[in-house]
């Protein structure tokens, strides 16, 4: 998404390096945009003195935590004087129980990215070739630049899905291949039948990590079309799965993810990670929220929903949006996206704009109030806008 300008470089501080020691980064840090979030409902409150704005930028659960995720939160913030349990063992097992695997091919991290960082740094090399489709998730060019090695972006295709052919053609040269199944910021999704034919045609020195971040909404929208990440892993296919409990589960705040992979990809990034990545009261929330299948299906009745009533209202005002699975909806509103982005916020409303020059936004599903009140801002803006 919007990020600042790739080798951007800062002034010069009081309390930079002197005595001829050069103070800049090496060359692959400084070429990295740095991430930008979208704005917090706090911020627009003091920047704009809005008293209720409305977040939908980042693809939140619309309802909050599990409520006995939260109350394990509370019980567990009380042992903070203590160092977490390092390999996060209780949450692996449960995971595994969950997916049918064993313990020792589910790895745990601070969030899914986190963990995209660590295959990164486990598999790629300076040259190494990584390829994944484009526009996606902002990490991958990023953490494949980090590492200096060779990206190849492949653009989507006209429907903004995954060009498969031609990413498997660049997989022949490559040691890391990213598909993000459904696609952010499209939420569009690679079918089973043609993930598996993918694989087929990607070498086996090539580890594929499928981010399944929002597989739970994309499960309950396309069903058995849609792929089962960890499937292929049981088959002992070459494929790393990263999933999130920052979605559906509602922990955004508390940074968990978790990877499911062979052991031996799973022991290479407990190699290159720090210790105690995940807090005790994460690991507890992650685990209570994992039990409590109430509130997610709740979550995905809601997340359903709001994703019918966004893409009617494109639909109502001539926008292409891409047929969406995941909790957001792709918009082209025909003119400069960041203009639209900052006419909603100033009616409080928050969404995220393509980069500078796109003429899309990327609305995530709300409650019903909060998509009630995103349609209203957009129509009022597209009116005032011709």
């Amino acid at each position: 998404m919007d990020s600042a300008p790739p080798g951007e470089q800062a002034r010069e501080s009081p309390g930079a390096f002197r005595g001829g020691l050069d103070p800049r980064a090496r060359p692959a840090v400084q070429h990295i945009p740095r991430y930008v979030a979208g704005d917090s409902p706090e911020r627009v409150r003091r920047s704009l003195g809005l008293l209720s704005p409305v977040k939908l930028a980042s693809n939140e659960n619309p309802l909050g935590p599990s409520p006995l995720a939260v109350e394990a939160l509370r019980t567990a913030s009380t042992e903070v004087a203590r160092y977490p349990e390092d390999d996060a063992w209780p949450l692996r097992q449960a995971l595994a129980a969950r997916l049918d695997v064993p313990p020792e091919w589910v790895a745990v991290g601070a969030g899914s990215s986190a963990l995209l960082k660590l295959l990164a740094e486990a598999y790629l090399a300076p040259g190494d070739g990584a390829v994944y489709a484009w526009p996606s998730f902002i990490l991958y060019p990023v953490v494949a630049r980090l590492q200096e090695a060779r990206e190849v972006a492949v653009p989507l295709d006209p429907e903004g899905r995954h060009d498969l052919d031609r990413m498997a053609q660049a997989a022949q040269q490559a040691r890391l291949v990213v598909v993000c199944n459904p696609n952010n910021p499209t939420g569009t999704y690679v079918a089973r039948r043609d993930l598996e034919r993918f694989l087929d045609q990607v070498p086996p020195e090539a580890l594929v990590v499928l981010d399944e971040a929002y597989a739970e909404f994309a499960r309950d929208a396309a069903g058995e079309d849609y792929p089962d990440g960890v499937a292929w892993v049981r088959d002992g296919r070459r494929v790393a799965v990263l999933r999130s409990f920052s979605k559906v589960y509602g922990l955004a705040g508390l940074r968990v993810g978790y990877l499911v992979a062979a052991p031996e990809v799973v022991e290479a990034v407990h190699r290159v990670r720090e210790p105690f990545q995940v807090s005790s009261p994460a690991q507890a929330a992650a685990l209570a929220a994992l039990q409590d299948q109430a509130h997610v299906e709740r979550t995905l009745r809601v997340v359903a929903q709001g994703r019918r009533a966004l893409s009617q209202l494109a639909a109502r005002w001539g926008l292409r949006a891409y047929p969406s699975v995941a909790n957001f909806v792709w918009m082209d509103v025909g003119r400069p996206a960041e203009a639209v982005a900052q006419a909603l916020l100033r009616l409080g409303v928050i969404v995220r704009p393509g980069p500078r020059g796109a003429t899309w936004i990327r609305v995530s599903v709300g409650t019903p109030e909060e998509v009630a009140r995103f349609a209203e801002a957009l129509e009022a803006v597209l009116k005032d806008t011709g």
